[in-house]
């Protein structure tokens, strides 16, 4: 009797609990850039460390994102869609106390993603799905807010992509 007891509890509770889904994308738009961040979970390296809880982190990073580009593209008559599907930040996070972002030439960015780009009038005028890294990022400075801003490194590599292919 008590077995069936039991069982029955246990059924009971596991039948109750709720399970948390996560998202499958996040999204943010500023302006001119709308970035969308499929499954980040699955992302080879989007780990917040120190720096918060990981949905928020992840909507952080997309926040970023849309903010560089729609910065970088303000002054064309064009606007941009981005469709991040894996990101490896700079660097790696690693526990000594707590946890922290290392950077060493080692870790480099990456980036895959696929974009749009139209002109006022909606029209496409470049697209493509391509995949960024940058094996030198720490050779590189960084000044200003860029120096300040969590993913400088990364934001950087992706602007300079674009100002290469634009």
């Amino acid at each position: 009797m008590k077995k069936l007891l039991t069982l029955t509890l246990v059924a009971l509770l596991a039948s109750c609990s709720s399970t948390i889904v996560e998202p499958e994308t996040v999204s943010a738009t500023d302006g001119l850039a709308t970035v969308t961040l499929i499954k980040p979970r699955d992302f080879s390296d989007i780990d917040p460390g120190n720096f918060g809880i990981q949905s928020d982190f992840e909507q952080n990073v997309a926040n970023k994102l849309a903010e560089a580009l729609a910065d970088h593209f303000k002054e064309t008559d064009v606007t941009i869609d981005i469709t991040f599907t894996d990101i490896d930040l700079a660097g790696e996070t690693r526990f000594n106390m707590q946890e922290i972002r290392v950077l060493k030439d080692l870790y480099i960015p990456r980036m895959s993603f696929e974009y749009v780009i139209k002109d006022v009038a909606g029209n496409v005028t470049l697209a493509d799905t391509v995949d960024i890294k940058d094996m030198s990022y720490l050779s590189h400075r960084l000044f200003g807010r860029e120096a300040n801003e969590l993913i400088g490194y990364d934001t950087r590599m992706l602007i300079e992509y674009f100002e290469k292919v634009l």
